[in-house]
């Protein structure tokens, strides 16, 4: 005959088991998009800065890198370029980008 205590008993370790499954789940999804983020954030930076070096030596001009921020840079964001070469004025945030190289 079936003990129907142990079938009980072994039914709530099942469930206790697969409540911890879905938790360790849910935490390595959760450091998994952490983890996303820090690269993407990573990988901003860095182009960021090849740009701003590019622009130092001259490889890329000014007028470029004040297209960028005026198409590309959140209103709220063009502040932090005043002052600087980058600083987005309003005929940048209108002209079309160039097609070809930028070094032409």
């Amino acid at each position: 005959m079936l003990d129907l205590s142990k079938i009980r008993e072994r039914e709530k370790g099942l469930l206790q088991r697969k409540a911890k499954l879905e938790s360790d789940l849910v935490r390595l999804k959760a450091q998994e998009k952490k983890a996303a983020r820090k690269d993407d954030t990573r990988r901003k930076i860095v182009i960021g800065g090849a740009l701003f070096a590019a622009i130092d030596a001259g490889v890329i001009p000014n007028e470029i890198g004040r297209k960028l921020v005026g198409k590309f840079v959140a209103e709220r964001d063009k502040k932090m370029f005043d002052g600087s070469p980058l600083a987005a004025d309003q005929e940048a945030a209108v002209l079309p980008m160039p097609d070809g190289d930028p070094r032409e």
